[in-house]
């Protein structure tokens, strides 16, 4: 979340299969009704393959969208007219300026308008080359080299695994639960797997564990969390942050009531990746253990876990939410 003069600034990272509607409304909007460009030129082949951003503001609104081809060419940046000059374009090339650097990329390109060269050079493109006219309006190609970005310092060697990484942490009460959870949703690169009896707020629903939920979730294209819940009746009928980020992102974040034809004896769990475990082993009361290398047990459980989730069904009331 960015926050610009108390105006709240989210910016997603998606595809256009799982939000195009959202995407071709704000385009339509403003580059065919606003500045005509012709509608049979606004919608190519590229948009199948580009990675795009949404910027979202009060009560979910979708603000303004951009994408980005695979060569690092910006395009398709687009505000609705009601919130320009609140920092919303700033907030989402920020965040593309973050993954293109993220991902190793050595420069950004961007053919921009020519009233817009001001708001580009603040972010620190540079123009290249003559002007040119693309869809009747005059444009400038600019580019943003990437290098100033990159940190040479030598990186540390990777950790290696340790006694202390392998070695099962008892757990007793609320709070160290909850602290493990944070813990470990801290320590995962890709997947995180929760299995709950009813998702109970006070683990799942605090500030900090949502907040490390989210960074996991945005900090690349293919981070997943799934959450299977057997009762899903407080998680629908109460406040739930967690809620509410599937909510937000819900091509990164599912949650499935549990369906499935099968037992399962497992009661509560918390997977990261393939190795590390948060174990919850008595169903009244916070008793368990957490580790963050088991590999061999964390497959048996992801296993387990995904069986049941193909299984798994979204519940009506969440739908109902359109999570």
């Amino acid at each position: 979340m960015e926050t610009i003069d108390f105006f709240p600034i989210e910016v997603e990272q998606t595809s256009w299969q799982n939000s195009n509607a959202q995407l071709k409304a704000i385009r339509y909007q403003v580059f065919v009704k606003e500045q005509h460009v012709p509608e049979e030129e606004e919608i190519d082949e590229y948009d199948l393959t580009a990675i795009h951003w949404l910027a979202y503001g009060p009560h979910d609104t979708a603000m303004a969208t951009a994408r980005m081809l695979p060569d690092g060419q910006i395009g398709r940046m687009a505000v609705l007219e009601e919130y320009r000059q609140m920092g919303v374009g700033s907030a989402m090339m920020r965040k593309i300026i973050k993954y293109a650097v993220r991902e190793g990329l050595q420069k950004l390109t961007l053919n921009a308008q020519i009233k817009a060269l001001p708001f580009y050079e603040g972010l620190g493109f540079a123009s290249e080359g003559e002007p040119f006219i693309d869809a009747g309006i005059p444009h400038k190609k600019m580019v943003l080299d990437l290098h100033q970005y990159t940190d040479n310092t030598p990186k540390p060697a990777l950790k290696e695994i340790s006694e202390e990484d392998r070695q099962k942490i008892s757990i007793e009460g609320v709070d160290k639960f909850r602290n493990q959870a944070v813990t470990l949703v801290q320590l995962a690169h890709r997947e995180i797997r929760i299995f709950s009896e009813q998702l109970e707020a006070v683990i799942y629903s605090n500030t900090e564990f949502c907040d490390a939920i989210y960074t996991f979730a945005t900090s690349h294209p293919l981070a997943r969390v799934k959450i299977l819940v057997r009762d899903l009746y407080q998680v629908t009928h109460q406040t739930n942050q967690l809620k509410e980020l599937c909510h937000r992102l819900p091509s990164r974040i599912q949650m499935r009531k549990f369906n499935s034809l099968e037992p399962c004896l497992h009661r509560e769990f918390l997977l990261i990746d393939k190795s590390g475990i948060l174990y919850k082993q008595e169903p009244e009361r916070f008793i368990g253990y957490a580790v963050s290398h088991a590999p061999l047990e964390a497959i048996e459980l992801v296993e387990e876990f995904d069986k049941h989730w193909e299984q798994g069904d979204v519940d009506p009331e969440l739908r109902r939410l359109n999570i």
